[in-house]
């Protein structure tokens, strides 16, 4: 008889709790935890990739290059727009090239000038400057790979199939950003019209995680267990995450953002202090007047907060340090068929797309996640400087990109043999096969995670 021991779903209360025991483990010794990221105590993103057992991203790097792959030869395709480098630390590198000896086992830089740097960036700035000359492929833009940086932030945008590998490599890409940069990461999460949210891609990271959520609205976590035999229960919302921050408009939740935190941010659809950060139309409940009548017959839908937010990023000067935005299923936010109604949902977009190079170089990226690209306005992807097309996805081959772009994979055929967990990064010059951890699987729990916003309770 087989001594295989198979997983079993969950049949009882007490199960599903003991899964929520280790799936809500919070991570209490970083200097995000304590709240001082000045504390001598480690960054969440050095223990996220060893909690979730990944290799240091300079290590992936190091190992591709061993064995000649594209990732590593053309570093423009993957590597650029996950390191993120500020002016002053590109004439740093510029000065190290030839000075360093990158050595991927050895845990500590070669040059003391990176010593006081985090030791998984410390470590990737390195490879960076260890170079041969030989790593930046056809048509870059000089022969060097740090020729493949310029200063600022970043950006993706992913299409596949459901089912592709999207939400892990979204979970990866989140967790190479801590680890390589520090970087404070947003979860670009949704509110429907009924207050509902059962999305749970961020629960792999839920033991380092802060959940944003406007002020002033009862909210109700439940968890739902997939068993029919278990019934439904309510836990609180500091049960399923380190802490919670409540906010009161996106000027304020910018204050009270820490570097290097990741933060599942939840929109307000009261929009309260949106218009003060943009000069477009946001309408709550109270502005609301019957049809027929002169102005907005329904309140501006929630999700459209994060232009507001986006726009008090760039435009104000609470939180400065590098910070990365994810917004999956892209296609709701940045609408193709946006029109120029009384919420100025299509100038919203417009504005977003323009300020986009500002975006950058005020530290921010934004990587996106559709199932086709047709999905996401040609406005956005106009701006967009990297794609990634998922495996059993036909890369947009000979086609006419927005902003005179194109895409340099040369057959579908690449992408058509990948599997899961495979995919192919590109930007206009060069492309890369890249592969990521399936991070996703460590956080099992056989239940929902429902978290319900009262929106009767403030007039919606």
């Amino acid at each position: 008889m087989s001594k295989t021991q198979y997983i079993q779903e969950v049949s009882t209360e007490r199960e599903i709790r003991e899964q929520m025991a280790r799936v809500f483990d919070t991570h209490e010794t970083s200097a995000q935890a304590l709240g001082d990221p000045t504390a001598p105590n480690h960054n969440d993103g050095e223990n996220i990739y060893q909690s979730l057992s990944m290799a240091p991203f300079h290590k992936y790097l190091a190992l591709c290059e061993d064995r000649g792959q594209n990732v590593a030869t053309f570093p423009s395709a993957w590597a650029t727009p996950l390191i993120h480098l500020k002016e002053r630390e590109i004439q740093l590198l510029e000065q190290l090239v030839g000075e360093v000896e990158y050595d991927p086992n050895d845990p500590h830089p070669s040059h003391e000038a990176l010593e006081r740097y985090p030791l998984p960036r410390a470590k990737a700035l390195e490879w960076i400057a260890d170079d041969t000359g030989d790593r930046t492929g056809w048509n870059a833009s000089g022969s060097r790979t740090l020729d493949a940086w310029t200063a600022g932030g970043s950006d993706y945008l992913a299409h596949g199939a459901p089912g592709s590998g999207k939400s892990t490599l979204m979970q990866s890409t989140i967790a190479w950003l801590q680890q390589l940069n520090n970087e404070t990461v947003l979860l670009a999460d949704t509110l429907d019209d009924s207050g509902t949210n059962e999305r749970s891609e961020w629960l792999t990271l839920a033991p380092w995680t802060t959940i944003a959520v406007p002020a002033g609205i009862p909210i109700d976590v439940r968890i739902v267990p997939e068993s029919p035999e278990v019934a439904p229960f309510s836990v609180g919302l500091e049960d399923i995450c380190r802490d919670v921050v409540r906010y009161e408009s996106p000027r304020d939740l910018l204050g009270q953002l820490l570097e290097g935190q990741f933060y599942v941010v939840f929109p307000d659809p009261l929009h309260r202090g949106c218009e003060e950060a943009s000069r477009h139309a946001f309408h709550g409940p109270d502005r609301v007047t019957p049809v027929g009548e002169p102005g907005p017959s329904s309140p501006t839908p929630a999700d459209q907060w994060w232009f507001a937010f986006v726009q008090a990023r760039i435009k104000f000067s609470e939180f400065n340090h590098w910070t990365s935005i994810f917004f999956d299923e892209a296609g709701n936010l940045f609408d193709p068929d946006a029109e120029k109604d009384e919420h100025d949902e299509y100038q919203k977009i417009r504005k977003f797309a323009k300020d986009f190079a500002d975006a950058r170089k005020n530290g921010v990226s934004v990587f996106t996640y559709a199932h086709a690209l047709s999905e996401v306005t040609h406005f956005f992807r106009a701006k967009q400087r990297w794609w990634v097309t998922m495996a059993e996805t036909d890369p947009p081959i000979g086609k006419s990109l927005p902003g005179e772009k194109s895409c340099p994979i040369p057959t579908k055929k690449y992408t058509n043999q990948m599997d899961t967990g495979e995919a192919m990064a590109w930007n206009t010059n060069n492309y890369a096969s890249i592969s990521w951890p399936n991070v996703k699987g460590q956080a099992r729990l056989d239940a929902e995670v429902s978290i319900d916003f009262d929106l009767e309770a403030v007039g919606l």
